[in-house]
């Protein structure tokens, strides 16, 4: 067996992943085990490593990956602590931290920390700025929102704006910007504490400070032909896609039926061939793709 078929293999990554998860519960007393999020972000993260380091051992490959994965879980936890410290702090008696289950008491109310991210979206979805989720919660009181920065009129100003089921319109500010992995990230504040009202769905906008959508365009690509091809005397697979804004390293959800089924890193782009990690999928099947690199997180409160 191959080193890539060792490392991406099944049994590798939930071995490592529980390895990261019992250190980080040792270290910290938080059981991310069956977190969504700190699973996505695993996801996210582990073929980095591969790409990233030069070795034969699969050893070191994982001994790199808990070292980074563990930076980042740890710095995210010291920084959600520092957050509920703050706010423990603070001279408003608005907020009292419940640090065992992570929830928030407001105004004599019981929240909890949820996170919406736009690349699980709903199929009638424009894009990224413009989507609809369905939920199963009744008040969302929205905290920050961290993008991509990408060349459009929404990172003109420091000032955005998010609408709500076409109604609610929130303002947030920018708080801090973050490199990673090549890629700018910018994280919003929201500077009110408006509490918007759901039933089954929300309906999401970005919009710019002039109270402008910064883009009209899908973002969802059909996939014209998918198979495995040998290039340069490598494997790869191939998609043929037409009138794409794909980039090399992008991570691209693979949808089938409205749900990402698999998410592929790009090697190289040929034009309107994109070359993706091998990976196995039924290549008879008809696909669409998005690029999960420029998912929008919109973190805020549940009741």
């Amino acid at each position: 067996m191959s080193l890539y078929d060792m490392y991406f293999s099944k049994r590798n990554k939930n071995y490592i992943y529980e390895t990261i998860s019992k250190l980080i519960k040792d270290e910290t007393g938080n059981d991310i085990t069956h977190s969504k999020y700190h699973i996505e972000l695993y996801r996210r993260n582990y073929s980095t490593i591969f790409e990233n380091i030069n070795t034969d051992e699969l050893s070191i490959l994982n001994k790199e990956l808990i070292n980074h994965m563990g930076k980042i879980y740890l710095n995210e936890i010291n920084l959600n602590e520092f957050k509920n410290t703050n706010s423990l702090n603070n001279t408003s008696p608005k907020i009292v931290k419940q640090d065992p289950v992570k929830e928030t008491i407001l105004n004599d109310k019981k929240y909890k920390n949820f996170t919406i991210h736009s690349s699980v979206r709903n199929m009638n979805s424009l894009n990224n700025y413009d989507f609809s989720v369905n939920v199963n919660f009744d008040i969302f009181k929205p905290q920050t929102i961290t993008l991509v920065k990408e060349d459009n009129n929404l990172f003109s100003n420091p000032t955005i704006f998010v609408q709500f089921n076409c109604k609610d319109n929130l303002q947030f500010t920018l708080k801090e910007t973050k490199i990673f992995n090549d890629k700018e990230y910018y994280t919003y504040e929201c500077i009110t504490e408006d509490t918007i009202q759901s039933e089954d769905m929300l309906n999401i906008k970005i919009l710019n400070y002039l109270m402008m959508s910064p883009s009209e365009k899908n973002d969802i690509y059909p996939i014209k032909m998918m198979k495995p091809i040998k290039h340069d005397s490598k494997d790869y697979l191939c998609l043929e896609i037409l009138d794409h804004e794909i980039k090399e390293k992008d991570e691209l959800g693979i949808l089938r039926d409205g749900k990402i089924l698999k998410s592929f890193f790009v090697k190289k782009c040929i034009q309107n061939y994109i070359l993706t990690n091998l990976e196995t999928i039924d290549y008879t099947k008809e696909y669409s793709c998005l690029q999960l690199n420029k998912n929008i997180t919109l973190e805020g409160l549940i009741h």
